[in-house]
């Protein structure tokens, strides 16, 4: 799990919030886009680091979600690229 304190675990939680509330695809992807990208800044201001293979099995996972054709197809790729994450922080803590 990506490591936050309460005001950054606060916007995580809107963003979700927002996420679920979601009545279209395109509202999905919006806010899926939002999502990614505050945690794409919320680890660059940690200095992780990822592989080149785990850039591309993240790019790819996100095709897939950009691609979905359906809510549940969406909110399916959006679980698989926080797993992605969580498994991503949990190898760079070891």
């Amino acid at each position: 799990m990506i490591m936050m304190n309460e005001r950054e675990k606060e916007a995580y939680d809107d963003l979700m919030k927002s996420f679920k509330k979601a009545q279209s695809i395109e509202e999905s992807r919006h806010y899926f886009v939002e999502i990614q990208l505050y945690l794409d800044n919320l680890e660059s201001t940690r200095g992780q680091s990822i592989t080149e293979p785990q850039l591309k099995e993240y790019q790819r996972l996100r095709r897939k979600l950009v691609d979905a054709d359906s809510k549940k197809e969406v909110r399916y790729y959006e679980e698989q690229i926080h797993a992605w994450l969580n498994k991503i922080y949990n190898t760079n803590l070891t």
